[in-house]
């Protein structure tokens, strides 16, 4: 089964994901997959686990190297990633001032920068904590179906840390749109 699997897919990544993503995602996998992970011990034989740890590894070879990751892309029939989907590119360093969001800031929008950075649902529901139907109302704009505002704040601003943009800045833009509660 593991054979049909693409070095993304082996990773639990999606095509575009980010050097930073792929690191994370290498690092995981490899604790997940060790020989004393309680999880996996009474699931794969010792062979199995070290097949999983090689096609880890083989993944994470490919993918952290640019110019094989490129290759590998195109050889699969996987699209790079096009500037232009990205509109507010993230910092470039830590500490430096992030790009300017737009006053106003739609869940369509936040949904093209965080497939366009490679980021599942699933993914960012795992690290935030944040229940995924909360991220798809989010991005739908179901304002109805939102938690209250002070709950809303903070899961943008997690959705923003996750997809590198500016916390304060996209929880003050999305909420700008948000109806008046009576």
């Amino acid at each position: 089964m593991m054979d049909t699997q693409n070095h993304y897919d082996v990773l639990g990544l999606q095509p575009g994901a980010s050097r930073e993503q792929i690191e994370r995602a290498y690092r995981f996998s490899l604790e997940m997959y060790t020989e004393d992970a309680l999880a996996m011990y009474s699931l794969l034989e010792p062979a199995e686990l070290d097949g999983m740890r090689s096609l880890i590894r083989e993944a994470y070879h490919v993918l952290s190297d640019s110019d094989r990751r490129a290759a590998y892309d195109d050889g699969h029939g996987f699209a790079h990633p096009e500037p232009s989907a990205v509109p507010f590119q993230a910092a470039a360093e830590p500490g430096a001032e992030p790009a300017a969001l737009p006053a106003i800031l739609s869940g369509r929008e936040l949904r093209r920068i965080r497939e366009a950075r490679g980021v599942t649902l699933r993914h960012m529901a795992n690290v935030t904590k944040i229940g995924t139907r909360f991220l798809e109302y989010i991005e739908e704009d179901r304002f109805a179906f939102l938690p209250a505002p002070v709950y809303l704040r903070g899961f943008l601003q997690e959705y923003a840390r996750i997809v590198s943009l500016d916390p304060r800045g996209v929880a003050d833009a999305y909420m700008s749109r948000l109806p008046a509660r009576t």
